[in-house]
């Protein structure tokens, strides 16, 4: 109760700048949007049996022109703000009960709270060549899409160059007061709060109870139209004292750890070159200076043959990386490739066919083939060099548009030595009355069969039927039910309504 509680006024806080008071010559959003899913899932296994009702809640404020009488290319003053409640009704007691090991999930909460962005934002100051933020705010560039508190300055020059500063702490959960989410942090950790918890409960769900510091900045072009570059950079420290290993030692205690250590530190430059009547090149490279490796590379060229057609090719790198608290750091991975060719036909503004070919090669340390049979000899497998699993994929998309409406066909196919996965699915949209009311179908079947594990393999079937109605402008409430069989899980059912407003004032 006292969460929800927390969060009603919350959301009612947002709104405050919006009533009463004296007229000011600046410009206020707000928009609003609700979700309602109602869904009930069965294990593969039988047992357990996951019940959903989640409600999920966001609002937003934006107000524009705070700095007074807007001047053309002079300065600019805005607010802009977030709030999200992601609430879940179907969650059971048993699931927050630590004395309860088999069902307990830590740190799981029934109607949590966070704000997504907010923060204040200036441009064109001192002649038209700073801006700055102040705030939890989104980076988005090469080394991913990240959220932090703090403060951004940004420097325009006259020679097409712009350069940004920021410092803060990264936006984790597990600090109540700060209402953030984990969802931006490195992956391979879980962190949360562990006031409740002795230390040999869930040694693998880590401490989160200080702020971690953060600090980066870009070089990007700016003003060119026809080509596009930025360098980022991006370090972040742990400070926290956690577990260091998830099982006791010898003498049945835990070893722990604690101090400023990396949690994640990189550089990464993206490019993008393009001429409208020749094509584009894009590309991007991101080093990992804690795990020592180039963690991504990727490579892109497009080619406008004609008006309606044109051509592309695809090669990605990804080699997986970790927070340096990581257990995952400790074990051997690698990465894996992409190469594609695609081609789009668009013989008319409502007809368009996409088509995507190539190959996705795995990496390992040594033959995996033969890891079996040296075991089964009592030898150790040779890792000495490097081996290589190929799985061949094909997409295939087509979309035919008309003045109300839309019908796509999608299919997708992905097989190799381990297995294969492959479908298609149908989607038809169709507005009536002007766009008043809106429907949506989609049906799809597909197909996979694992290799390794021939008792997981199935061919699912589902359909969702959906509608939506816009009694007023900017606002929409839709309705959708959504129906999937397979021979694992039975029957899966979910029932999603949304709503979604703004207003301007």
């Amino acid at each position: 109760m006292r969460g929800r509680r927390a969060s009603l006024i919350l959301l009612s806080a947002l709104t405050l700048p919006l009533t009463g008071g004296p007229a000011h010559a600046y410009e206020a959003e707000v928009a609003a949007t609700s979700d309602a899913q109602f869904y009930t899932l069965r294990s593969p296994w039988g047992d357990p049996v996951v019940r959903r009702r989640r409600y999920t809640q966001a609002l937003a404020l934006h107000v524009y022109d705070m700095q007074g009488e807007f001047v053309p290319f002079g300065p600019q003053l805005s607010f802009k703000a977030r709030l999200r409640l992601d609430a879940d009704f179907g969650k059971e007691g048993e699931e927050r009960n630590p004395r309860q090991p088999s069902t307990f999930v830590p740190d799981l909460e029934q109607a949590p709270v966070d704000v997504m962005y907010a923060y204040l934002e200036g441009r064109n100051y001192l002649g038209g060549f700073v801006g700055f933020r102040a705030g939890r705010q989104y980076v988005t560039d090469s080394l991913g899409w990240w959220s932090f508190d703090g403060g951004l300055v940004r420097l325009t020059t006259p020679a097409y160059v712009q350069v940004e500063a920021y410092a803060g702490f990264e936006q984790r959960g597990g600090l109540p007061l700060l209402l953030g989410t984990e969802r931006y942090a490195s992956d391979g950790v879980y962190r949360g709060n562990r006031e409740e918890l002795e230390l040999n409960q869930v040694p693998y769900f880590l401490r989160e109870s200080k702020l971690a510091p953060a600090f980066g900045f870009a070089i990007e072009t700016t003003g060119v139209h026809f080509v596009h570059g930025r360098l980022s950079y991006r370090k972040v420290v742990n400070r926290d004292r956690v577990v260091v290993s998830p099982f006791p030692d010898a003498g049945d205690g835990y070893q722990r750890v604690g101090g400023d250590r990396v949690s994640s530190e990189r550089i990464g430059y993206s490019l993008r070159a393009s001429e409208a009547s020749l094509g584009a090149v894009r590309g991007n490279l991101v080093y990992d200076f804690y795990s020592q490796v180039v963690s991504d590379r990727a490579l892109a060229l497009d080619w406008y043959t004609t008006s309606a057609i044109s051509v592309g090719a695809d090669y990605d790198y990804s080699y997986p990386t970790f927070d340096g608290d990581s257990i995952w750091n400790w074990f051997s991975h690698s990465g894996i490739t992409t190469l594609l060719g695609r081609a789009e036909w668009r013989p008319s503004p409502r007809f368009d066919v996409a088509l995507s070919s190539g190959a996705k090669i795995f990496e390992t340390e040594g033959d995996s083939g033969s890891y079996g049979i040296v075991e089964q000899a009592g030898r150790d497998p040779d890792r000495s060099e490097t081996g290589r699993l190929t799985d061949f994929v094909g997409n295939l998309a087509g979309r035919y548009r008309w003045s109300d409406g839309n019908l796509g066909l999608r299919g997708m196919t992905e097989t190799g030595k381990r297995g294969h996965r492959l479908g298609s699915d149908l989607t038809l949209n169709q507005a009536f009355d002007r766009g008043l009311y809106d429907t949506l179908a989609i049906v799809s079947l597909y197909d996979w069969e694992d290799g390794l594990r021939a008792d997981r393999s199935a061919t699912s079937f589902s359909y969702v039927a959906g509608g939506g109605i816009k009694p007023f402008d900017e606002t929409r409430f839709g309705l959708e039910w959504e129906h999937s069989t397979n021979r694992l899980v039975g029957q899966r059912y979910r029932l999603l309504a949304t709503l979604d407003l703004t207003v301007l004032k």
